[in-house]
């Protein structure tokens, strides 16, 4: 029934001319109110869109240029000039009063410093900034970005294997944190030679490579977060108060040099100054209470709904040879609160930074932004390669699925559809696929892991903070205060590993409590309703399979998506028609808590006359001096792993896949390392386990490292036994 229907005759007759109009123009306000709603939004999304993609920008102190490039590209003003020194200035109006409003392009970093004879890099920090006892710690065992004159290059910042670990003289874990002169970068090269190829040179910057991490549309963490959100709301300031008229003169100013020398604000102000007042925002302001329309201030509080905290920073400014008078200078400094400061994770809430944008405005004789801004664009000029296209796709296919431990259902699913047609693969009781092919008296079997080491939800808290567990062996400071994934049935929320309370003072290298998530949630019953499970629910940090050259790559996971993807390349192009004896391949579960897939694939392969494992071999070919076995250097081929933790092969079955090598002119090493695989419960049934491998570095990291030519060999291997029933090591 609507209204106009239960109005009298009366009523309607004396009253049409009021009823007519007013109920032509309430979908009018409707409409009114549904596209002013639609362009707020739309701004929102294009405001987080900029803070995302300007929140991977490298710009070291003193190298700026790619966080200017960015910026240039988004306001596409004509006016803006770049001084001698890097800065971005556009001037706006005339006359008085002067202001000028600046925010930092710089960030942390660090340089090249040495580039050794092996190939790997040294790097030193450069300028202040690298705050607290576990800034460099961070870095460990993580992509970083090298910024070139032509391009950026990715490399990672190595970490010493995990599975070495109890071999120790010092264990990683009894450590003080890790210091920057401890630290190596390993670009995949082999020589200084190689590194000219790359156009890679002494002082190029380095940083993180930088992952940013939206959370509910709400909250936003990446490296330097606060000074990358500052530089984008002056951005949003800057691209709309240039259509309006403005009282007196404006000079917005995005400067360099800040954590180097502090040049950068001083050059500004020397060629465009004097102002009247100065509006600098202020990194080193520092505050927890994010989202809670609260800026950070230090001598300026301006009459609008927005709360402003007055503080004093953390760091000081003070530049003995300055050559502009700060103490004579008005200048309000603005700040925004953060959690996690000068972590990777740092994180800024949205509405923080919408409240910036409007403190600004504000500033600027209270003109109301409408936040409306395009898009930058953020070139890194990555190279591409050419060879080893198939693996290098199917394990790109491979890394970028996920499956923790006892939740590999994802990841089997791509193994199956990647089978050849005639593949008639089952899975057993436990979740492992085997698949069975050939004919003959003789049965040989190949088993690779699918599940990867990762986290698993142990509790919730009252907070809505996710504790976890480990699943599998791992530095689990290298998860600390990084970006996380939680993994809810088929879909991913994005949270991040919080650092420990003490973080900044903290004097030991490995975490002792567990790990933490904030994953948005503000309540227990908020974590529950959207699916988290109490050991179920599993959490991993995002992954991408990253080329280093025309060879190598590196991953999280490579142990054992390069073992599951040698097996199904064997596949390729054979006829199991004219395989002269039966062959099962298995992709195990939950190899990484126990071999426990293996143990049920065991008891159903009795009959095998031998077992090859498919997994990594741990090696020592990495900068790291102490370390005198696992001697098999990537790129010298396939690996026999002839001695490790739980098994040591017999010299005939070494003789005689050496023999096979040799005839199928494939290239092989063998060794000893340390950690098991899944052949020891087949022992245990008196089957001998030949474990073959491909060499890795930094095993159980972000950052493994592979050598595409050990992996062919090794599907060469493979293929090789596979067609050689009268080998003796069967």
């Amino acid at each position: 029934m609507n209204f106009v229907g239960i109005v009298s005759n009366n009523y309607k007759n004396k009253n049409m001319f009021f009823i007519k109009p007013f109920a032509i123009l309430i979908p009018i306000l409707v409409l009114i109110s549904f596209k002013a709603f639609s362009q707020q939004n739309q701004n929102k999304v294009r405001l987080i869109d900029n803070l995302y993609e300007f929140s991977k920008t490298s710009a070291v102190t003193g190298r700026e240029e790619q966080a200017a490039s960015y910026i240039k590209t988004l306001l596409q003003n004509k006016d803006l000039k770049e001084d001698r020194l890097g800065n971005l200035v556009l001037t706006m109006g005339s006359g008085a009063p002067r202001r000028l409003i600046t925010a930092p392009l710089d960030e942390p970093g660090y340089v090249i410093s040495e580039i050794q004879k092996d190939g790997y890099l040294r790097f030193n920090p450069v300028g202040i900034g690298h705050n607290g006892n576990l800034y460099h710690q961070f870095l460990e065992g993580h992509e970083v970005q090298i910024n070139t004159e032509n391009g950026s290059v990715i490399g990672v910042s190595t970490v010493p294997s995990a599975h070495f670990e109890r071999l120790r003289i010092t264990p990683e874990s009894s450590k003080t944190p890790f210091k920057w002169q401890e630290g190596y970068i390993d670009i995949g090269l082999s020589g200084p030679l190689e590194l000219l190829q790359k156009d890679i040179h002494l002082l190029d910057p380095i940083t993180l490579h930088k992952k940013p991490t939206i959370i509910n549309n709400s909250y936003i963490a990446a490296p330097s977060m606060r000074s990358k959100a500052a530089a984008i709301a002056l951005a949003v300031i800057a691209k709309d108060i240039a259509k309006k008229e403005i009282d007196g003169t404006l000079v917005i100013a995005w400067t360099t040099l800040e954590l180097i020398n502090g040049k950068g604000i001083e050059a500004v102000i020397n060629t465009h100054g004097p102002f009247s007042e100065i509006h600098r925002f202020n990194r080193f302001l520092e505050s927890d209470k994010i989202d809670q329309k609260t800026l950070l201030a230090n001598g300026i509080s301006l009459k609008n709904s927005i709360n402003y905290l007055n503080l004093k920073p953390k760091t000081s400014f003070t530049n003995p040879v300055t050559t502009v008078d700060f103490e004579n200078q008005v200048i309000n400094e603005i700040g925004l609160p953060c959690l996690y400061p000068d972590t990777p994770v740092e994180m800024v809430a949205i509405t923080d930074i919408e409240n910036l944008i409007d403190h600004w405005s504000h500033v600027v004789s209270g003109i109301i932004v409408q936040k409306e801004i395009g898009k930058g664009i953020l070139n890194l000029n990555h190279k591409s390669y050419t060879s080893f296209v198939n693996e290098s796709n199917l394990l790109v296919d491979l890394i970028g699925e996920y499956g923790v431990s006892k939740a590999e259902k994802n990841i089997r699913n791509v193994i199956l559809n990647k089978l050849p047609k005639w593949a008639k693969p089952k899975i057993d009781s436990k979740g492992n696929i085997v698949l069975t092919f050939g004919q003959g008296n003789n049965h040989i079997g190949f088993i690779a892991h699918m599940d990867e080491t990762g986290y698993v939800v142990d509790s919730i808290e009252a907070d809505g903070k996710l504790l976890l567990k480990r699943r599998g062996g791992m530095l689990p400071w290298i998860w600390e205060a990084q970006p996380a994934l939680v993994h809810v049935n088929d879909s991913k929320i994005n949270g991040v590993f919080e650092p420990r309370e003490d973080y900044k003072v903290a004097t030991k290298r490995n975490i002792e409590k567990p790990l933490k998530i904030n994953a948005g949630f503000n309540s227990m019953d908020n974590a529950i309703a959207a699916g988290i499970e109490v050991g179920t629910t599993t959490v991993t940090m995002p992954k991408k399979m990253i080329r280093l050259n025309e060879n190598k790559a590196t991953a999280r996971g490579f142990d054992d998506r390069a073992g599951c993807a040698a097996l199904l390349l064997s596949l390729k192009n054979l006829n199991p028609k004219s395989i002269t004896q039966k062959v099962t391949f298995v992709w195990s579960v939950e190899e990484e808590v126990g071999l426990n897939g293996a143990v049920v694939a065991a008891v159903n392969l009795k009959d095998l006359n031998v077992v090859y494992p498919i997994d990594t071999y741990v090696s020592s070919d990495d900068p790291y001096l102490d370390e005198s076995f696992a001697d098999c250097p990537l790129g010298n081929g396939a690996v026999i792993r002839v001695l490790e933790s739980i098994n040591f092969i017999s010299r005939a079955n070494l003789k005689n896949i050496q023999k096979l090598a040799k005839e199928y002119n494939i290239k092989v090493q063998y060794g000893m390392t340390a950690g098991g695989t899944d052949g020891q419960p087949f022992l245990g049934y008196g089957i001998p386990s030949v474990p073959l491998s491909w060499p890795g570095r930094y095993s159980h990291s972000p950052v493994e490292i592979l050598d595409y030519r050990d992996v062919n060999n090794l599907v060469l291997l493979i293929n090789a036994i596979i067609k050689n029933p009268n080998n003796k090591s069967n």
